[in-house]
Order: C-alpha cells, then structure tokens, then sequence
C-alpha cells in the first residue's frame, strides 16, 4: 500500500491502545448502592421501610451488575452494594429473633 496516510510510523495511534468501556456510567450502579446503604441505616429504627428501602437498592444493583462485566471498572461498588443488601437482610432476621423472643 503507497497511500502515505496508511503508514503507523509517527502517527501515534498506537500509544493511545486499546479503547476502555467506561462502566463507572452504568445505570442504576450508584442509586442501587446509596438506596441500598440507605436500608442499612433505615431497618435499624423502621425494619419495613427499611426493607423496602433495601429491595429497591437491591433492584437497581441487580440492573447494574448485568451489565458490567465481572471485574471492569465500576463493579466494585456493585459488590459492595450486594453486600449490604446481605447486610440488611441480616439486621431484619436479628430483629425478628428478637421480637419472638420477648
């Protein structure tokens, strides 16, 4: 091929690399995880809103981790969001234990 354009030589296209997908921007991955902290804080003093609170939060982070692939950018915080849906889950059995044992 003679067409000067087509030459790599100096052009610095390949310093740029591979183009990244930018998951950080996926929807639902932020929502889900400040409704889902939200329901952490919530189920402490009102375990129904709380729990309703939570299983929004888990919905929205559930919509989000189907999109990212595991272990790209940004689904750390998805994790991190299924956690404290485990989290609240966990409050909401302690709290009924307690409740049928009074």
């Amino acid at each position: 091929m003679n067409d000067p354009r087509a030459k790599m030589e100096g052009n610095r296209l390949l310093a740029l690399g591979a183009p990244q997908a930018d998951w950080t921007k996926a929807p639902g991955r932020v929502v889900g995880f400040w409704l889902t902290l939200l329901g952490v804080v919530v189920v402490v003093i009102f375990p129904l809103p709380g729990l309703v609170v939570g299983a929004v939060g888990f919905a929205f982070t559930l919509q989000a981790r189907r999109v990212i692939p595991a272990g790209a950018t940004g689904s750390g915080l998805t994790l991190v969001s299924l956690v404290l849906t485990g989290a609240t889950a966990v409050l909401i059995a302690v709290q009924v234990v307690l409740a049928l044992l009074r």
